[in-house]
């Protein structure tokens, strides 16, 4: 159970566009591929980095649970809010490529950013970023660390954890 003050504190640091507690948002954000169903308490959609740095800090100091949440389409359960509290959805405005750095061979990227998004970025730049799971075309990068995700390539490249 949320404190009384959350509601308000998110809806001020958010706006009211980014702060869900409706039946239809709860229950949007409560299942992924398992098709297990546990309901969040509220839903939140961080804009940038600080609004994510705040939002922690908050349901720290209020011991809130918050669960991250790419795309739902994991098998493990991983993006569950299986005790309640806040789920953390990033699809809305953190999902931008920031950069590609060739001299470096890393890409910095929001964890709302769709896999095949990257692999498609990194290609047009003469790179290669090899994690390819089944979920590709509509998994996020975010998720993909969560999960530690591979797929075809990972026997011979290696899965997403050898890319962080």
């Amino acid at each position: 159970m949320l404190p009384a003050s959350a509601t308000e504190f998110f809806t001020h640091l958010l706006g009211p566009e980014n702060v869900y507690s409706d039946k239809a948002h709860l229950i949007a954000y409560s299942y992924d591929a398992t098709r297990e169903r546990f309901e969040p308490d509220m839903v939140l959609f961080p804009r940038h980095e600080q609004d994510v740095s705040d939002i922690l800090k908050y349901c720290n100091e209020h011991r809130i649970v918050i669960v991250p949440r790419g795309a739902g389409s994991g098998f493990t359960g991983g993006a569950l809010p299986s005790s309640g509290g806040i789920v953390l959805a990033f699809e809305k405005h953190m999902n931008k490529i920031l950069e590609i750095d060739m001299q470096n061979m890393v890409a910095i990227v929001q964890p709302g950013v769709v896999n095949m998004e990257l692999q498609r970025a990194v290609e047009e730049v003469g790179l290669f970023y090899p994690p390819d799971p089944a979920s590709q075309e509509y998994s996020t990068i975010g998720g993909n660390v969560n999960e530690n995700a591979g797929g075809m390539r990972a026997a011979k490249y290696g899965i997403t954890k050898d890319y962080v």
